[in-house]
C-alpha cells in the first residue's frame, strides 16, 4: 500500500481564528477514506504556531525519516515566502535527491495568482491536479503535467443520512454581494432560505456543513468565481448529500453533469424564483433529479476514482506494480 504524506494547512489561510480548513482537511480524509492509501499530514502552519520554528526545516525532515512514496502538496504562497509553505530549496531536495514524486493540487487555477504559484512549483510537481475550471490551465508550460478533475470528498462524512428535509432551500457558502442579492430576492418574494457558512465569514463545522445539506430539499449554488465560471466543491457535497442543486447557470458544471436532469440551472433573479417555487412545489420531481445526481456521483466522480487516476499518473512508469498493490487492472482515463 503506498505510502502518502500530505502538506496542508490546517487552518483556514493558515489562520486558526478561521476555523479548520475544510478544503485541506477533505483532501486527505478523502484517500483515507478509500483504504487505498496511508495517509500522513504534516501542518505547516499548526507547526510554526506551536513551535514557531521553520516548519519548512521539519517537513524536509520528516521526509527523509519517513521517506514516503508519494507527497500531496497543497499550498496557496510562493515557496519560501510564508511560514507555512516548503522552500523552492525543500522541493528540490525532495524531487531530485530523494526522489519522492510530488502531487500539487489546485482549487482556484483560474485565478491569476494560484496560476503563477503553479507554474512555478510545476518543475518539481510530477503532476498538477487542478479542479474549478477546465479551462485554467490552458496555455501553461509543461501542461502534459496539469489535470483537470472534480473535488474528492470524505464519503464516511458526506453522504445522504435519510433525515427528514425540513430545509426548503439552503445557500451555504459565502456571503458576496451578487450571490446575497439572489437570496434577498427569493426571500422578498416569499420563499424562504436557510443561509450560512463562509469559510472565512461565518465558519461551521464540516460537520454542521453536511446536517444543513441532509436537510435541505434544494442547496443554491452560485457558478460564478474571480470572473469566470467555475464548478465549486458543493456541488459535489450537495450531490453527495442527496439535496437537488440549483445552480446559475455556467460553463463547467454542465460537462460533467446534465442540466435539468442531475441538476437544475437558473439564467436569472426572476427565472430563480420561478424554478425555486416549481420544485417546492413537486418534490417528487426534485428528488428524482437529486437521486440522478447523486448516483451519477458515486459512479463517475468518487474519491477513490480520483485517488486511481492520480496515482497512475503518478507511477505510469510503475502502472504494474500499482495496478498490483491497489488490486486495479485498468485505471479510467478522466475526459
Amino acid at each position: 500500500m503506498p505510502r502518502v504524506l500530505f502538506f496542508a494547512d490546517k487552518w483556514c489561510e493558515g489562520k486558526i481564528q478561521n476555523g479548520v480548513s475544510e478544503w485541506e482537511t477533505n483532501l486527505w480524509k478523502s484517500l483515507e477514506c478509500t483504504h487505498l492509501a496511508s495517509v500522513d499530514v504534516f501542518h505547516g502552519d499548526d507547526y510554526f504556531l506551536k513551535t514557531e520554528s521553520s516548519s519548512d526545516h521539519a517537513f524536509l525532515a520528516k521526509c527523509v525519516l519517513d521517506r514516503p512514496d508519494l507527497i500531496v502538496l497543497v499550498i496557496y504562497r510562493l515557496p519560501g515566502t510564508a511560514t507555512n509553505v516548503p522552500s523552492f530549496e525543500t522541493l528540490n531536495k525532495i524531487s531530485n535527491e530523494l526522489h519522492i514524486p510530488i502531487l500539487a493540487i489546485w482549487g482556484d487555477l483560474q485565478s491569476n495568482s494560484q496560476f503563477e504559484i503553479a507554474a512555478a512549483v510545476s518543475p518539481y510537481a510530477n503532476l498538477n491536479i487542478y479542479t474549478a475550471s477546465s479551462q485554467a490551465a490552458k496555455g501553461v508550460m509543461q501542461s502534459d503535467r496539469f489535470l483537470y478533475s472534480w473535488v474528492p470528498k470524505d464519503e464516511r462524512l458526506f453522504k445522504n443520512y435519510e433525515v427528514k428535509r425540513d430545509i426548503p432551500i439552503a445557500y451555504l457558502g459565502s456571503p458576496k454581494p451578487d450571490r446575497m442579492t439572489a437570496v434577498h430576492f427569493l426571500e422578498h418574494n416569499g420563499v424562504a432560505v436557510k443561509y450560512t457558512g463562509g469559510e472565512r465569514e461565518c465558519h461551521i463545522t464540516i460537520a454542521h456543513y453536511v446536517e444543513l445539506l441532509n436537510r435541505s430539499q434544494i442547496s443554491l449554488s452560485f457558478s460564478r468565481s474571480v470572473g469566470t465560471h467555475v464548478v465549486n466543491a458543493r456541488v459535489f457535497e450537495t450531490m453527495h448529500a442527496g439535496a437537488m442543486l440549483l445552480e446559475q447557470e455556467g460553463d463547467e458544471t454542465s460537462k460533467l453533469f446534465e442540466p435539468m436532469v442531475d441538476y437544475v440551472t437558473f439564467k436569472s433573479h426572476e427565472d430563480l424564483l420561478e424554478k425555486a417555487r416549481y420544485y417546492l412545489a413537486h418534490p417528487d420531481e426534485a428528488q428524482k433529479i437529486a437521486r440522478n445526481g447523486r448516483e451519477k456521483t458515486l459512479e463517475k466522480y468518487s474519491a477513490a476514482s480520483f485517488w486511481r487516476i492520480a496515482f497512475s499518473k503518478i507511477f505510469e512508469a510503475e502502472v504494474a506494480r500499482i495496478s498490483t498493490i491497489l488490486n486495479v487492472i485498468n485505471y479510467p482515463e478522466l475526459k
